[in-house]
């Protein structure tokens, strides 16, 4: 008896086997596929896509695979570069993987997340590229990538400074080409480090902790906006190196020089909108720097504090505070002066409705040991030889008058006791103040500004052919400046004289004046400008004008060691009388056709 097998049981067998070929060609098609999908990421073609429709963002790498779908994205050599209208940034990774949704790419759409790269460089340089036109009706890439970690990120690359060392970082990145531009980086953490400058190293950083978001618009024809993308805390403790480093950049021929200096900053800084947010603080100080300049020298300790506070309505908001204490300085010969402290600090005011602080600055000089003048002798002998005499340095004190506190709060004096010295055969004594305005200080390498300064000049007495007696004077210097190396001094001065006696005795080589100079004694209020220059060869005086009442003069003359050359053109009433100086007092003056005579006398240029 034959026993056939059901209906059921005879559909069965086909049906198994349909399903097999259906799993097999299943199989067949994801592991075409798979080969297709790596042999776009690896041949270009996925980059060349991406590279046509991201405008100024790209992403290469140079060496991918994926097990897609259940697998991570594994990538070699992977680099993100943007490119703006003023800067130009790139990311570089030696190897990464991630989460990656193969739809999203379909979508325009770079959806990345679980990233675990190892081996990462950032470079960012200032880019003057123009913008880029772009497809108005073409839909911008999104980037998305979520929980990044870094580990050994060896190179941040900020175009001349660059740190190199390890750390770490985790965050996220949102990108939309040519519409928004969001970073957020909850962690950045340093385990040693190295910052340099031009390929040398500056600093050390012992540790850092920090996290940091950016989120930057993006504005046609200008680029992402990050004027106000900012915000996050930096937390370091960095080992600043000696500062020698700074001469490389300053040149061989600079006539200043830097050495020492090397101490360790402790610094708090947190960011809102581009903008110190209270809390904010550092805390600095180091060893003695020692500062070169032409002839002189000075070496002092360091200190730096600064912090933001919170702040009442109307109260200082921040706080800055430099200070070298205690300053030595040197010139040639021995001549040493001792300064126990010099500070600035700065206090800082939010300004209502206006960005930006409003700053208030005040000089502490803590009044110094005296100084030897006799120390300038090798740069103002040849016009005033001192004898004895010694200077003390200050700072005003700010709290003599409201009225006056902006400008004293920035005031440097120097006062001298009684100097005795010689101008050539003469003997000169005369006390002398100083007040520098700080406001007006400068320093371009070469040269100190020293603009608004005013010289007194008080019991000034003279034992020359006219002599004087208790004179004084003051002297404003609405631009001046000091070069170093060498010394020269140059200034446009202008004065009011109580009377003209140092005018008379600087023209006079005889006892027995002529009717015309003895005319031009004790004229009261005389407004005297002009233009000086004092160097190591002496003093020159050029476009000197004075007027009084019914008194002029003009005229130019250098003076070394008590001679005076050149000429002067002078004016009482209806007389005016032409003065040529010479060497040796030997002085002629023209009263026919002075004007012209004047006139014809060659006038030399500054030295």
């Amino acid at each position: 008896m034959t026993v056939s097998p059901s209906p059921d049981v005879q559909d069965a067998a086909p049906r198994n086997r349909r399903w097999r070929r259906v799993a097999l060609w299943a199989l067949v098609a994801v592991a075409v596929l798979e080969v297709a999908l790596n042999v776009a990421l690896n041949t270009g073609v996925t980059q060349a896509i991406m590279g046509r429709a991201t405008d100024r963002t790209h992403l290469t790498w140079q060496r991918a695979w994926w097990l897609w779908p259940v697998g991570r994205l594994h990538l070699k050599g992977f680099t993100l570069t943007q490119q703006d209208s003023d800067v130009w940034w790139k990311v570089e990774v030696d190897a990464l993987e991630a989460g990656m949704s193969l739809t999203g790419l379909l979508r325009k759409r770079v959806d990345v997340d679980g990233i675990d790269g190892h081996g990462a460089r950032f470079h960012l340089e200032p880019s003057g590229a123009p913008e880029e036109p772009s497809n108005p009706n073409s839909k911008p890439w999104v980037i998305h990538l979520k929980d990044v970690t870094l580990h050994e990120v060896r190179e941040l690359d900020f175009s001349r400074v660059r740190f190199a060392g390890s750390l770490d970082v985790t965050g996220t990145l949102n990108l939309q080409s040519r519409e928004r531009l969001q970073v957020d980086l909850p962690s950045v953490r340093v385990a040693e480090g190295f910052i340099e400058v031009d390929g040398t190293r500056v600093a050390r950083l012992e540790s850092l902790d920090s996290r940091a978001r950016l989120d930057a618009p993006f504005r046609a024809g200008k680029g992402y906006d990050l004027t106000q993308a900012l915000g996050g805390q930096v937390k370091t403790r960095i080992d600043v190196l000696p500062l020698d480093w700074i001469n490389d950049l300053l040149g061989a021929s600079a006539p200043v020089s830097l050495r020492g200096g090397a101490g360790r900053v402790d610094l708090d800084v947190r960011m809102e909108r581009n903008t110190l947010a209270p809390g904010s603080q550092l805390k600095a100080s180091g060893e003695a720097l020692d500062l070169r300049a032409g002839p002189m020298r000075a070496q002092a300790p360091w200190s730096l504090q600064a912090s933001m506070d919170p702040e009442p309505k109307g109260q200082p908001s921040g706080s800055l505070r430099l200070a070298f204490e205690p300053v030595h300085m040197s010139g040639p010969k021995g001549y040493d002066l001792d300064i126990p402290e010099v500070a600035l600090t700065v206090q800082a005011r939010r300004r209502e409705g206006q960005p930006g602080l409003e700053l208030q600055p005040e000089l502490l000089v803590a009044k110094s040991k005296p100084l030897d003048l006799r120390v300038l002798n090798p740069w103002l002998g040849q016009t005033l030889e001192i004898d004895s005499g010694h200077v003390t340095v200050r700072s005003e004190d700010p709290s003599k008058g409201k009225g006056t506190r902006a400008r004293n709060a920035l005031e440097l004096r120097m006062d001298t006791d009684l100097i005795s010295g010689r101008m050539g055969p003469n003997k000169v004594l005369l006390r002398a103040e100083v007040e520098v305005d700080a406001r007006h200080l400068s320093w371009d390498m070469t040269e100190l500004g020293l603009s608004g300064t005013t010289l007194r000049l008080r019991d000034v007495s003279s034992n020359g052919n006219v002599p004087i007696r208790a004179w004084s004077g003051n002297f404003t210097l609405p631009r001046a400046s000091l070069s170093l190396s060498p010394t020269v001094l140059k200034a446009r001065f202008a004065s009011q004289l109580t009377d003209t006696q140092p005018i008379v005795a600087l023209i006079t080589s005889s006892k027995k004046l002529p009717g015309f100079l003895t005319s031009l004694l004790n004229i009261p209020k005389v407004e005297v400008t002009g233009q000086v220059q004092i160097d190591e060869r002496g003093l020159q005086l050029r476009e000197l004008k004075a007027k009084g009442e019914s008194f002029s003069l003009e005229g130019h003359l250098d003076l070394v060691q008590g001679n005076i050359t050149g000429a002067l053109l002078a004016s009482l009433g209806a007389v005016t009388g032409g003065i040529e100086l010479r060497p040796g007092g030997k002085h002629d003056l023209h009263l026919l056709k002075a004007t012209e005579w004047y006139k014809s006398q060659p006038v030399p240029p500054f030295r």
